[in-house]
């Protein structure tokens, strides 16, 4: 993706990997402040890369007294003080982050890379698990005792942490890259380019539930007792939950909200979901009973959304660097591949379907 949006209490950043901004919108003060402006003079003089395929991701720590960023240029991961938005420092990545999160009780950076590696940022970046793919999400359990990550390659892992190399499980049978994950009271429910979302039992890892919405699956982020899921390519958000029928647990899609342009990237905060379109941001909440989305309609706020708006409508978006089209094309060339494979032989090809726990 080339856009990322990221938000806590008092503050909304965007972040651009094309343009190489990153606005930090303080929802307080209606300041606006562009990070990438202040990681000095050597950063300035390194040419923005147009070549690489990379995308744009960031986090907020759990309590919201540090900010990471990947900046455009080199492999960096950009560590930023909330409380007066100064540069901690900048860390050096074996390669181009595609994911960045904060551990929930300790604070500690851990980075999913291109290589297919995770690395834990403390005093020196230590390589907690690799798989033999593209890390394209990762989540962490609250009691820091499970990391969750998902690949290019289909397949969704639950090991130890910080020990990443003792594996609990992998969930296997997405038939295409796996986009998003996120953990759902006790499950991992993850979304794939094969347009399935699909629901696994977090302590013994079968599959629950599947539930297809025709439409390859960009993320997948959790916002109070339900998930919140974006399309690829698409002007829809479906909201999500789970729900037991006849001792069976399965996926319910209760809402889908519609947009005027294509959405870019979701975030959350608490009970606010935070939507970025082509060119608009939208805040919504969830209410008491869990069931329904709302759109948060005050005059303050409306301002607060317009002036988010004009900031991202002065990014240029350019597709070139896009990760999830790059992820998109490469499935539908394979399938391609698949389909004249099938056509060109006598011998039927069989996928399996399987989970395997070590």
């Amino acid at each position: 993706m080339t856009f990322c949006m990221t938000v806590n209490e008092t503050t909304v950043v965007l972040s651009s990997i094309d343009v190489d901004k990153c606005l930090v919108y303080s929802l307080d003060s209606g300041n606006v402040k562009n990070l990438t402006d202040n990681l000095g003079e050597a950063y300035k003089n390194i040419p923005i890369n147009n070549h690489d395929l990379q995308k744009a991701c960031a986090a907020f720590s759990a309590d919201g007294t540090l900010f990471a960023y990947n900046p455009n240029k080199g492999k960096l991961l950009s560590v930023w003080n909330t409380t007066n938005w100064t540069l901690v420092e900048n860390k050096t990545l074996a390669k181009h982050a595609t994911n960045i999160v904060f551990t929930p009780k300790t604070n500690v950076i851990v980075v999913g890379d291109k290589k297919g590696d995770v690395y834990a940022f403390e005093e020196l970046p230590i390589r907690i698990l690799g798989h033999s793919s593209m890390i394209l999400d990762i989540c962490i359990s609250d009691n820091e005792k499970y990391i969750v990550t998902c690949d290019n390659d289909e397949k969704v892992r639950v090991s130890h942490y910080p020990n990443g190399k003792n594996i609990v499980y992998y969930m296997m049978g997405h038939e295409a890259y796996v986009s998003g994950i996120c953990l759902l009271n006790n499950f991992v429910l993850s979304g794939s380019g094969d347009n399935t979302l699909r629901l696994w039992d977090f302590n013994k890892g079968d599959l629950l539930d599947k539930l297809s919405l025709h439409t390859p699956i960009q993320s997948v982020i959790e916002i109070e007792n339900m998930a919140a899921i974006q399309l690829y390519d698409s002007r829809d958000v479906h909201i999500i939950k789970t729900e037991k029928k006849e001792n069976k647990w399965t996926i319910k899609n209760i809402k889908t909200i519609q947009f005027e342009n294509n959405v870019l990237d979701l975030a959350v905060y608490g009970n606010q979901l935070w939507i970025l379109t082509v060119n608009s941001v939208y805040k919504y909440t969830i209410d008491a009973s869990n069931e329904i989305v709302l759109r948060i309609q005050d005059a303050e706020m409306t301002h607060k959304l317009e002036t988010l708006s004009n900031l991202v409508k002065s990014f240029v978006c350019l597709e070139k660097t896009n990760l999830m089209i790059f992820l998109f094309n490469k499935m539908i060339d394979k399938r391609k591949r698949i389909e004249q494979y099938q056509q060109n032989s006598s011998t039927p090809v069989l996928r399996e379907t399987k989970r395997l726990r070590t």
